[in-house]
């Protein structure tokens, strides 16, 4: 760890004030290159499960909480022009989002978009979620569609280079499958 050339090379161990500057470098490019929109469908089925069942669990926001625990509450807020309305706090408080549901069709289709009031448009993420349910033999088939945008440098990182757009859904699946007391089985048709 000595300076060499006159303090413009300095080595730290195996790696170059050069290298980490080309690295650095590296990353901001490929930051700046990857999509921040993107696309993820999945399909997720359950063999005993009832669409009925599986929609008074997608649609009773107030028990989340219950079953998912990456929330530690929901609010329902008035409602907009006749929609739903419910905000979603993390357990550490630090983080919440608040949803706008914007189709309702029992047992068919729902849709629910994130609202962004009050907060910068491209600050952390953004999305609108579709979820198709049909009977399937026995149970339940449901297409979960995400369309969004992931942005906020930290945000981003954790999601788009670390991990996977899909990651959250999947995760969504696997606890509704528990809470169901059905496991899901889920295939992920693309992730864009």
């Amino acid at each position: 760890m000595t300076p060499r050339g006159r303090g413009l090379l300095i080595t730290t161990g195996k790696w170059s004030s050069a290298a980490l500057v080309a690295a650095l470098i590296a990353t901001l490019a490929v930051v700046a290159l990857t999509p921040h929109h993107h696309k993820v469908e999945l399909v997720v089925t359950w063999s005993n499960t009832t669409p009925a069942s599986v929609w008074r669990l997608l649609t009773q926001h107030s028990g989340e909480p219950r079953w998912l625990p990456v929330f530690a509450s929901v609010e329902r807020q008035p409602d907009d022009h006749g929609r739903q309305v419910w905000t979603y706090h993390d357990p550490a408080g630090s983080f919440s989002a608040t949803m706008l549901t914007i189709l309702a069709v029992p047992e068919r289709r729902y849709e629910r978009l994130l609202l962004r009031e009050g907060q910068p448009r491209n600050q952390p993420w953004d999305g609108r979620w579709v979820f198709d349910i049909e009977a399937k033999e026995h149970g339940t088939r449901m297409r979960i569609t995400e369309y969004g945008w992931t942005g906020g440098f930290k945000f981003f990182i954790v999601q788009r280079i670390l991990g996977s757009p899909h990651t959250f859904l999947e995760y969504y699946a696997r606890q509704m499958g528990r809470a169901l007391g059905d496991p899901s089985q889920i295939q992920v048709l693309r992730t864009h």
